[in-house]
């Protein structure tokens, strides 16, 4: 028992020291500023992301009106553009790949195979429906008048 009670007087005598009181309270006023501190930059960081969003939605919504208005003022139907616009970047992806390998092949001292003869397809348009034009009765223009100077200076 004695033991104990000379344990339980060490450390009231420990806790209850003026040190002891100094340690916790500047550990609990700096855990404080640490927590306050970090707030207030996640508070920053979350209008920065906001901010971020708002201008980033703005610039997306603004680019697509204007291609849309671009690809409306396309003349064509959009199925014909389209197709048309998948076939390019193929044949742009397709040659990129060639020209790649080809310089892969000149690097290994590979022989370069010759380019395949390009096969051209015809592209499918809709032909155009003209309207019916109204023939109207061709007006001619009447002989032009000579004067008697006119005619005196051609002479």
């Amino acid at each position: 028992m004695d033991k104990i009670q000379a344990q339980f007087a060490k450390l009231w005598k420990l806790l209850t020291a003026p040190e002891t009181f100094d340690t916790y309270k500047s550990a609990v006023v700096m855990t404080w500023t640490i927590i306050k501190e970090t707030a207030l930059l996640v508070w920053l960081v979350l209008c920065l992301v906001l901010v971020f969003a708002d201008w980033f939605w703005k610039i997306s919504v603004g680019a697509g009106r204007s291609t849309r208005a671009w690809f409306n003022g396309l003349e064509g139907s959009s199925e014909q553009i389209a197709s048309e616009t998948g076939r390019a970047l193929l044949n742009a992806g397709k040659s990129s790949l060639d020209y790649t390998l080809n310089q892969a092949r000149a690097q290994l001292g590979f022989e370069i195979p010759a380019p395949a003869p390009a096969k051209v397809e015809p592209v499918k348009t809709e032909p155009v429906k003209a309207e019916p034009v109204k023939a109207e009765p061709a007006v001619t223009a009447p002989p032009p008048v000579v004067t008697k100077a006119e005619a005196i200076s051609d002479e």
